[in-house]
């Protein structure tokens, strides 16, 4: 049995949402590829300055 939608702009609105998603993981995958090909102990300091700026550090 098929069920229309009450509201058909939800649809689109949540393809909208899908495609979004997927091009801001497509354009961030490059930058974790850069992130774990530099190294680890790059990639530990770029964590913990993250973490330091997200605590509220100036």
């Amino acid at each position: 049995m098929v069920t229309k939608s009450k509201n058909d702009s939800a649809i689109v609105w949540s393809v909208i949402g899908i495609v979004i998603a997927i091009v801001s993981i497509a354009y961030c995958f490059s930058h974790v590829i850069d992130i774990v090909n530099s190294g680890m102990g790059r990639s530990s300091q770029l964590i913990a300055q993250l973490m330091w700026s997200i605590k509220g550090g100036v």
